[in-house]
């Protein structure tokens, strides 16, 4: 019996961006599905994604590497500041840069969209987001006490992030 070849990753993976809509929110939603532990109920449904992009000041940052959707993001924008309501890299290209990535092209999305200022929130606990956002230039700026709630009913503080752009 042989052994099987070993395919190597690369260090680091740049996808392409494009800016979604609606049409891309079933897509996001599975991708979310499987990129959050459901215990966290962190994850957004297709039609919760669907409802606040059609309001208008909202969007989706979708990175794809060869036609797959393995990253996105989904903002809103109020006046000049926008918020990421949620980010999410597939489990299988995490480690690779994509994450630090992404939230680069929010920010430029945002700052191209007249924004000064980009917001997060991050449950606690939850270290490897939390690095992420703070290698990425952003300052935690509060804490909100008992705002997430668990599958089973724990409550977890959300730590607030900013960032000036």
């Amino acid at each position: 019996m042989s052994a099987q070849p070993t395919v190597q990753q690369p260090d680091t993976i740049s996808p392409d961006w494009a800016i979604g809509n609606a049409g891309a929110c079933a897509e996001a939603a599975l991708l979310a599905s499987t990129a959050f532990d459901p215990h966290f109920r962190e994850a957004w449904t297709e039609s919760q994604m669907a409802g606040l992009l059609a309001g208008g000041s909202s969007w989706l940052d979708l990175g794809r590497h060869n036609d797959q959707l393995i990253a996105f993001s989904l903002c809103r924008q109020v006046v000049d500041e926008v918020e990421l309501l949620l980010c999410a890299v597939d489990p299988a290209f995490r480690r690779h840069g994509v994450g630090r990535t992404l939230v680069r092209q929010s920010a430029a999305t945002a700052k191209g969209r007249g924004a000064n200022r980009l917001f997060q929130e991050v449950r606690d606990g939850n270290a490897p987001a939390l690095g992420l956002y703070r290698a990425s230039g952003f300052d935690i700026s509060g804490r909100r006490p008992g705002y997430y709630r668990t599958e089973t009913g724990d409550s977890i503080d959300a730590i607030t992030l900013s960032q000036a752009l």
